[in-house]
């Protein structure tokens, strides 16, 4: 994540000075020419950047950077802020230091060097100001997601029984091995797990295991000192930003067969190096694990460790797919239809005809309930109507729904389909109307209709 730093100086020269040089640093710069300026963006988010530089002195009638300091720390005490000066004092920059700005830089002809070095003193926490800011976001994240019910949604045996086993492992603080298809929502039942567990008022870390290269993976897992590598920062590492709370290492089949050890060894000590150090850390963190890959086929061909699945496996929770929980859709659409419209001014959740349903009931979903939210969300914001109807859905869905052996039309299959319905339904009824409208979820007359249509009776 690159570093967001403000820049606060009359002086456009001196912004063009510093965005360049810390454009090096591949940060993302921001240049004010007044105080207030920097200030009113500070108040608008405190957590918009990583670093505020701000000069001492912008002109008569103008607020300073030094009041502009104290406003900030008002607002915040995280900002590491520098102060710059054309004319500095001992006693001015005791006054700064005491207001709560971390350096104190003069303009003079070394001020690029002199900026370099003093950025260099604040790497480590600028790094842990981002690092803090990334947990804070995520525990806002997970807590908005985990309103309810785990915000896990469906009627269906298979939901119900995962939530059991969610409440009946949380307490013990073991690893958990969360498994399932791409898509049916892995991360989310790590972060209930977390959540209904003792440690729920301490970090939930994430991590996917299979986006990042192997040395950078050791680096964000384990962290790592100042110059492991060549131009390289202290970086503090997920197990530490999880220590009293919970790591979930995504894709975790996705890891080297060599790395996997280090990562055993870290379960079975809590203990572990950061690259490029000496010094032995410890940790109490307790690791929640999700794959899709078949790990026991991997098992076989040598590539996952059967020691590491051991230790990882103290409980496994299978994640069901879509397929096999369809009667959940209708619910989880309405769910998407709903959190959509409360984030989003002017969209508003649509009904679901019975035709349509049908079609997102008889299709397959690859992707699962993440692939369902995709398709629900983009059809809602795009039909103007208070209904999505066949139409509407996307041609696979369609293909899949119209494809027949017999090469049938898609109109005659639609309507072979909603005789067999309404048949099966009428049965199980024992021909009531209300309990065959009951039961698929339509009005009364709309069955009357049917029934009618297609001369069940």
């Amino acid at each position: 994540m690159p570093e967001r730093i403000l820049v606060a100086d009359d002086q456009e020269e001196i912004q063009d000075l510093l965005r360049e040089m810390l454009a090096k640093r591949r940060a993302e710069v921001t240049s004010v020419g007044t105080a207030q300026e920097a200030l009113d963006l500070i108040v608008k988010d405190s957590d918009a950047f990583d670093l505020a530089i701000l000069d001492l002195d912008f002109g008569e009638g103008q607020m300073s950077g030094l009041a502009c300091l104290e406003e900030i720390r008002k607002t915040t005490t995280a900002l590491p802020v520098v102060i710059l000066t054309g004319k500095g004092t001992v006693s001015t920059a005791t006054e700064s230091i005491k207001l709560g700005a971390e350096e104190f830089v003069e303009k003079d002809f070394y001020l690029e060097e002199n900026m370099e070095l003093a950025l260099m003193r604040l790497d480590n926490l600028i790094r842990t100001t981002i690092d803090n800011k990334r947990l804070r976001r995520e525990r806002e994240f997970y807590r908005e997601e985990l309103k309810g019910k785990y915000n896990i949604v469906g009627n269906s045996p298979q939901i119900q029984r995962l939530i059991q086993q969610i409440q009946e492992v949380a307490p013990i603080p073991r690893p958990v091995l969360i498994r399932g298809e791409r898509g049916t929502g892995k991360e989310l039942v790590a972060a209930a797990i977390h959540h209904d567990s003792p440690r729920k008022k301490n970090a939930f870390i994430t991590i996917n295991c299979a986006a990042l290269a192997e040395g950078l993976l050791e680096c964000e897992l384990f962290g790592q000192e100042d110059n492991a590598f060549t131009n390289s920062s202290f970086r503090e590492g997920r197990f530490v930003l999880a220590d009293k709370g919970t790591l979930f290492l995504d894709e975790i089949g996705n890891m080297s067969y060599e790395f996997q050890q280090k990562i055993l060894r870290v379960l079975e000590y809590q203990q572990f190096q950061r690259v490029g150090g000496s010094k032995t850390l410890n940790v109490d963190v307790r690791v929640l694990a999700a794959t899709n890959s078949d790990l026991e086929s991997e098992m076989q061909q040598g590539k996952f460790r059967e020691d590491l699945y051991d230790r990882l496996a103290f409980e496994t929770i299978w994640l069901p797919p879509l397929r096999e929980r369809r009667e959940d859709i209708e619910l989880l659409c309405y769910h998407f239809m709903e959190r959509l419209a409360a984030e989003v001014a002017g969209v508003n959740p649509k009904k679901l005809l019975p035709e349509t349903l049908d079609c997102l009931n008889a299709y397959h979903w690859p992707g699962n309930v993440r692939q369902l939210k995709y398709t629900i969300e983009q059809i809602t914001y795009k039909v103007e109507g208070d209904a999505i109807s066949i139409h509407h859905l996307p041609q696979e869905i369609l293909a899949a729904f119209s494809a027949d052996t017999d090469g049938q039309s898609f109109t005659n299959r639609l309507r072979e389909f909603e005789k067999q319905l309404l048949t099966e339904a009428y049965a199980e009824s024992q021909g009531n109307l209300e309990a065959v409208a009951r039961q698929l979820s339509i009005p009364l007359e709309s069955v009357k209709q049917l029934v009618h249509k297609h001369r069940i009776v």
